[in-house]
């Protein structure tokens, strides 16, 4: 694998695959999270909230962004997070970041995430505070939104003429994937085919979160269903697991191009890229967008 790094704004070329770098998103340290949060801080503002209440796991990307925005813009932040809270405490890297700012935080198992939830919205509200309810990952309206912008940047960031055929991408919730194809059929790019990498739902789920995702935007969000390609055939155990064929591909990527990717997420939907170019035969133009997450590495 050789790189010729050509950076375009925020996008680079790999061998004659682009790459959208959200990776080297500037603000919160960097990632697709990063982004979304820039729209989802301006919907917080119309609303007029002084508080954010969401959740995620307890190396949450997610999480970190929320609560750097949060210490940011002073705002109270409720963390509900689901996982171990004695690994929370030792490990590094997300969990590190957010122990850094004065987010509160709750440990609670996976299905009292909502009830904390809503537990929590209840007390910001008798504290005087207007608080925000934040879904998971992003996953609402603005946070869609921010994708559907995104690919009207990379239009205009991309060489003139540039047709894109194939944007590969980790998935999870849905909403990074749901923007994507938005934006392509708003760029009029009716020809890109989005291909979502699953990092951890399996692929009647993953097609449900995207529509739920693209409703958001439209009151007709089947019309997409067609549209919708989401592989759960690399998925390396599950959410947050790693198979040391996975571990050994990632090493081999730095090492050989310098662009780092974690066990998570980037690393299983470039892997899976790279498969289905093989195993399909595509042809044309590929584009990897990079959704972040190298402080999965840090942990």
């Amino acid at each position: 694998m050789r790189i010729d790094s050509v950076h375009l704004g925020a996008f680079s070329i790999l061998d004659d695959i682009f790459i959208a770098r959200d990776d080297m998103f500037p603000l919160f340290m960097g990632g697709n999270k990063a982004r979304k949060m820039v729209h989802i801080i301006s919907d917080i503002e119309q609303k007029h909230c002084d508080a954010v209440v969401t959740t995620g796991g307890i190396q949450s990307n997610h999480c970190r962004v929320v609560a750097l925005a949060s210490a940011l813009k002073n705002w109270k932040c409720k963390l509900v997070l689901h996982g171990s809270k004695e690994k929370f405490l030792a490990e590094k890297g997300n969990a590190l970041l957010m122990r850094m700012t004065d987010a509160q935080l709750e440990f609670v198992e996976g299905n009292e995430i909502g009830p904390a939830m809503e537990r929590s919205m209840e007390e910001f509200k008798l504290q005087g505070l207007n608080p925000y309810y934040l879904y998971g990952g992003g996953h609402n309206k603005a946070g869609v939104r921010a994708y559907v912008e995104a690919v009207d940047e990379l239009k205009k960031a991309l060489p003139s003429g540039t047709d894109i055929d194939h944007i590969f991408l980790a998935s999870g919730t849905g909403s990074t994937q749901a923007g994507i194809l938005a934006g392509c059929r708003q760029a009029d790019w009716h020809g890109t085919k989005v291909h979502g990498i699953s990092i951890g739902r399996e692929k009647k789920r993953g097609i449900e979160a995207v529509l739920e995702a693209l409703a958001f935007l439209d009151t007709d969000p089947d019309k997409y269903l067609a549209d919708i390609d989401f592989m759960d055939n690399f998925l390396f155990g599950g959410y947050g697991k790693a198979s040391p064929q996975l571990q050994d591909f990632v090493t081999r990527v730095a090492e050989e191009t310098g662009v780092i990717l974690d066990t998570t997420y980037s690393g299983k939907a470039f892997f899976g890229m790279l498969e289905t170019i093989k195993r399909k035969r595509l042809t044309g133009q590929v584009l990897f967008w990079h959704t972040g997450g190298i402080f999965n590495l840090m942990a």
